[in-house]
């Protein structure tokens, strides 16, 4: 008599997974027991070694890397005024090169500034005429705060010394005079605001006859964060008391 073996029907759905279970050692039922209930649940965390999980607290013993041979190896985006960035504390970060600082731009908060002279014995005669003394190079548009000296000595009367742009050297910023006796120290102070590619000169001149400039020296100092406005601290200011006479520079 032939008897006919009914196959046994194969493992469905938890039986299937029992079934392998049981296949298993006890200590690997456990590890992967662990694996499904945290995974399942959110609670795992990404490793040194492991995969980078997102939308989870990844974790590390040593310092990860990133790099791109072709381009930048990292973009951050974030919706509008969301930092795209957290970090945990002020550490200097070395080598970090950022194009703004508290929304300034790295031009806005470059102390910049510039200094003129003559050196020393080398003096400048005066006439009638406004002559320039000392002047800075070109400067960087912004707000400067502006000294200028001068040791000065006129043959008869006063001699008069200037801090102006040089793009409008009668246009007079400041001004510094006094009685020759037989000489003085002019000095002249000012704050004020230049375009790109201007200078700020220092020029003197004596009207009542011939006279001389020794030891000129002037220095712009440009305020911090300023682009090229007078801060409204400065606020209104009365005109500068002026010679009510016309105030040129020499040609020659």
């Amino acid at each position: 008599m032939n008897i006919k073996t009914a196959a046994a029907a194969p493992l469905t759905g938890g039986r299937h997974c029992l079934g392998i279970m049981r296949s298993l050692s006890p200590a690997t039922v456990i590890a992967v027991t662990l694996v499904l209930v945290l995974g399942g649940a959110g609670f795992a965390d990404a490793a040194t070694g492991g995969t980078f999980i997102l939308g989870k607290a990844n974790h590390e013993t040593s310092t990860a890397s990133l790099s791109d041979s072709k381009g930048t190896p990292l973009s951050l985006s974030a919706p509008a005024n969301t930092a795209p960035l957290a970090v945990s504390g002020n550490a200097m970060v070395a080598n970090l090169n950022a194009n703004y600082l508290g929304g300034l731009s790295a031009t806005d908060v470059q102390p910049t500034g510039g200094d003129g002279f003559t050196s020393v014995n080398n003096v400048t005669a005066l006439g009638s005429s406004a002559v320039v003394v000392a002047s800075t190079g070109t400067l960087p548009a912004g707000t400067y705060y502006v000294t200028a000296t001068a040791l000065v000595s006129s043959s008869s009367g006063e001699v008069y010394c200037y801090i102006a742009k040089g793009s409008n050297p009668s246009g007079l910023l400041s001004f510094s005079t006094g009685p020759s006796q037989p000489s003085f120290q002019a000095a002249a102070t000012v704050a004020a605001s230049v375009t790109a590619g201007d200078t700020l000169q220092e020029l003197c001149d004596a009207p009542g006859g011939s006279g001389s400039a020794d030891y000129s020296a002037i220095t712009a100092i440009r305020i911090l964060s300023s682009s090229g406005t007078t801060p409204a601290t400065t606020g209104a200011r009365a005109p500068l008391p002026k010679p009510t006479r016309h105030v040129g520079v020499a040609h020659g």
